[in-house]
């Protein structure tokens, strides 16, 4: 095995805003009813998680931390602030709003008590995210520093299948973040490959595209897998089949297309489409059936891939505004949020 030593330009590169933004559209797509076992259950899930995680670990760089606090210091900062300061806000509109539109039955402290155990599904459920990356970065540090090298992603491996056959107390997603880990350390090992990979020659370009159809098949055939360890054991391995085509397909559009500030400022403010998405998403769905009739979204699979759009041009003004004026919310000074 080989494993590489790129070293991560200062610069922006924009394929990774274009991987990092239609992720970010396959989730709000994923969270947008109608919801649909093989498309919502195999095929988005097999695109966006993988994704997520191996660009997290490809602009990770241990080389910047000399103590795991001055490392603490900084991933928590830019992980538990936004963790911490929408919970409170979306908890209180919660508290204000939310029983009087369906949650009557949960009781106050409920979501408290979730929020301490890193899964505030009801007030902010998308960020499970946020809670298995920290304890993904924090697992990964370890290992970096305790194993050499080349055996970085094939102990992510291990760890994985242990985890996939030894279920844990989900806690803070410690059994998600033991489960996805091969995503991470995919992207932090192999990042001259990951840097490199693209539709260069027809040849290629083929294999990539075999390569990313046959991972989509095989999940959506995986439906029919009722035994769960092998479900997860196959999304793995589906997944990080997929990420070589999904990160060629970005190259191309970012030499095609170039820079695009819209998609620059979206990505950059990931954190804050993820605490409003599903709240926007819900919005769009009262909206509408007040205009038409209960359960309009469910009975129409067309309006799932517009509403995905319509979200996010709602959310911009938002992501703007905290880019510009509150990138604290974020964990950031403001001459931080022009970094990945």
């Amino acid at each position: 095995m080989c494993i590489m030593n790129y070293a991560l330009k200062k610069e922006r590169l924009p394929w990774l805003d274009y991987v990092r933004f239609f992720s970010i559209f396959l989730v709000i797509l994923f969270h947008t009813p109608p919801q649909t076992p093989i498309m919502d259950g195999k095929i988005i899930i097999n695109l966006r998680i993988p994704l997520f995680f191996c660009i997290s670990g490809f602009l990770f760089n241990i080389g910047k931390y000399s103590t795991f606090w001055q490392f603490f210091k900084h991933r928590g900062k830019q992980i538990l602030v936004p963790y911490v300061t929408f919970f409170v806000i979306f908890y209180a509109l919660w508290l204000l709003f939310g029983k009087s539109l369906g949650d009557a039955d949960v009781m106050w402290w409920q979501p408290l008590l979730d929020f301490v155990k890193g899964e505030p599904h009801t007030v902010l459920g998308t960020f499970w995210y946020l809670s298995c990356l920290i304890v993904m970065q924090i697992l990964y540090y370890f290992m970096q520093r305790w194993l050499p090298s080349q055996w970085l992603f094939p102990a992510s491996i291990l760890l994985s299948v242990a985890a996939i056959n030894c279920p844990l107390e989900n806690y803070w997603h410690v059994w998600n973040a033991m489960v996805y880990m091969p995503f991470y350390a995919f992207g932090n090992s192999f990042k001259n490959y990951i840097a490199k990979v693209e539709f260069s020659t027809p040849r290629r370009t083929a294999i990539l595209i075999a390569l990313g159809i046959i991972s989509l098949v095989i999940m959506a055939f995986s439906i029919y897998i009722e035994e769960k360890n092998s479900m997860n054991a196959i999304k793995i391995a589906c997944g990080v089949m997929v990420i070589p085509t999904y990160i060629a397909l970005a190259k191309w559009l970012a030499g095609r297309y170039g820079r695009n500030r819209v998609i620059q400022l979206v990505v950059m403010n990931g954190t804050v489409y993820l605490a409003f998405q599903n709240h926007t998403i819900g919005f769009i769905k009262v909206m509408l059936e007040r205009a038409f009739y209960t359960g309009v979204m469910d009975d129409h699979i067309w309006i799932k891939f517009i509403s995905p759009f319509i979200v996010m041009a709602i959310i911009y003004p938002f992501a703007w505004f905290i880019h510009h004026y509150a990138p604290w919310m974020l964990g950031k000074k403001k001459e931080e949020t022009l970094e990945y």
